[in-house]
């Protein structure tokens, strides 16, 4: 008796712990921010509304100015004004 007693302990711990690992994996899959950030494997995307699976995509920080003078005049990113496509981006 003692012995079931042990294996189903040990079935229930085994059971538990598949489904903490299960629900780890699954954390990406959720429409709330919050518990979105939480998870260290996953991250929010604001334009697509969606929690995603890995690293944010990097973001060019000159990419806010839209216009030419505060592009220009931002030395602590570097940016650099393209006046073919009309965008301020990174010069690094």
């Amino acid at each position: 008796m003692r012995r079931l007693s042990l294996i189903l302990v040990a079935a229930l711990i085994s059971l538990a712990a598949g489904a903490f690992a299960a629900a780890a994996v699954e954390g990406c899959r959720t429409g709330d921010s919050a518990i979105c950030i939480s998870d260290p494997n996953c991250h929010w995307n604001p334009e697509r509304r969606g929690c995603y699976e890995g690293a944010p995509e990097p973001q060019d920080p000159c990419a806010a100015h839209s216009a030419q003078g505060p592009c220009d005049g931002n030395t602590t990113f570097g940016c650099k004004w393209n006046a073919d496509s009309k965008q301020c981006r990174s010069a690094k």
